[in-house]
């Protein structure tokens, strides 16, 4: 359920309903930092012939698990198969964690063959234009004919103060329509879609799925001294001057601070891609750090409201009043209304067709067993991939290594639904002809 929230009224950090029957003081409330937490880069690409000699030659006879590749050592291992791809190489020194090698396409042939996460810290030394320059340098030491395919974003908010609601989680508004509870870690939420998870004192709360968009809240001093990044985070949360005395800091070390986490897959940045934006007459790429400059504000605007912290049915909370109104982001642009749309202008029947087609193809694949490159080869080979392309959303036809990459994801994911549902054993399987 979705409320048509307002928010209160408003005089400094005083908040107050129409009536002045309600008041909240969040003047202890104080920003410490916000900005873009991790990045994940994909590529289209080719792997570089010699690199996956190399490696396999290493993984063969590695007396150590240290390989050099651009002046660099890497920790080098396989990635398992859920990954998606078969290499990972590591090197948390320079900030970049390398996946190489899809599973599921040829090697020498474009594909998504590569992908590179990007830590915080390597985020805050180079920033996002350095740092798209930056990961194809590092990604042309294991590809050749790079093409930036999709970018994934968390992004973060640092702040002391935070007193959230007891209640806190009956007053988050979500999409997510629970179904299962279970106590016991402290507490979980379970949907088809997604998952709430709470730890502890309501030191941390996770709502949705990693694949989608996901909203974090939790303990950040105690994450940060867990993964021995305590230093690293009170350097930057010590730039921000006191509310009493400018030339003092902020934060003093031993403050509790909290952080405000949305984790946006490449698969919701490529939706915003795909559906928004069109009301300028302009189309947009954002397919890499720099991309995602002007539309860090309209992301986080669109994130609040997805997960939205109500007072009530009338009024919006003024801790996420708060969160809205003052957090401003770099190059806003402010002609770009943001809207995910997964599928572009098509008929009812044509889209009822597709999925038809497909749903029912999958469903007797995975009760022969077939593998999930194998199904997409016959997809594609039918003769419909301008259909299927519609289908999936992709305004530009023709880019036949996104639509492959997009549509893999769809059949692995499906394929293990059905088998998990019984498929793959010799039920019967009331599926149209196609």
């Amino acid at each position: 359920m979705r409320y048509e929230s307002k928010p209160m009224k408003r005089i400094g950090d005083v908040f107050e309903n129409q009536n002045s029957t309600v008041s909240y003081d969040l003047s202890g409330l104080r920003f410490l930092h916000c900005g873009v937490d991790t990045i994940k880069q994909l590529f289209d690409c080719v792997p570089r012939e010699d690199v996956l000699e190399k490696l396999a030659n290493h993984y063969d006879n590695k007396k150590t698990d240290l390989i050099v590749f651009g002046e660099h050592a890497w920790r080098f291992s396989r990635a398992g198969k859920t990954s998606g791809y078969q290499y990972l190489l590591k090197n948390l020194e320079i900030g970049f964690v390398v996946l190489l090698k899809s599973f599921y396409h040829e090697a020498d042939k474009q594909g998504p063959h590569l992908k590179i996460e990007v830590t915080p810290e390597s985020v805050e030394r180079y920033g996002l234009n350095r740092l798209t320059k930056e990961l194809h340098t590092v990604g042309s030491l294991f590809a050749d004919s790079l093409i930036a395919s999709g970018v994934a974003v968390h992004m973060a908010l640092d702040m002391k103060g935070l007193e959230l609601p007891e209640d806190f989680e009956q007053r988050l508004v979500t999409r997510a329509q629970r179904q299962l509870k279970v106590t016991g870690i402290s507490n979980a939420a379970y949907d088809a879609r997604g998952a709430a998870f709470i730890y502890g004192q309501n030191q941390t709360y996770m709502f949705g799925s990693a694949s989608g968009l996901q909203f974090c809240c939790y303990d950040k001093t105690e994450e940060a001294n867990h993964s021995d990044k305590i230093d690293f985070w009170e350097d930057i949360w010590k730039r921000t001057p006191g509310a009493e005395n400018p030339e003092d800091t902020e934060y003093k070390r031993g403050d509790q601070v909290h952080r405000v986490e949305f984790r946006f897959s490449h698969r919701i940045i490529k939706e915003f891609e795909n559906g928004n934006l069109l009301k300028t007459g302009e189309y947009i790429c954002i397919r890499e750090p720099r991309d995602l400059t002007k539309h860090l504000r309209g992301l986080w605007l669109y994130a609040l409201n997805n997960f939205r912290l109500q007072h009530s049915t009338t009024y919006m909370h003024p801790i996420w009043q708060k969160l809205i109104e003052d957090i401003q982001w770099q190059d806003i642009h402010p002609d770009f209304v943001y809207s995910r749309a997964q599928k572009i202008a098509q008929t009812d029947t044509s889209k009822r067709n597709v999925a038809m087609f497909i749903g029912n193809y999958l469903k007797l694949a995975a009760r022969k067993g077939l593998k999930p490159e194998v199904c997409v080869k016959h997809i594609l080979s039918a003769g419909l991939d301008s259909d299927v392309a519609q289908y999936f959303g992709l305004l530009l036809y023709g880019n036949s290594s996104e639509l492959e990459s997009m549509l893999m994801e769809f059949v692995e994911e499906k394929l293990i639904f059905h088998r998990m549902n019984g498929v793959g054993t010799n039920q019967s399987i009331n599926a149209v002809p196609f």
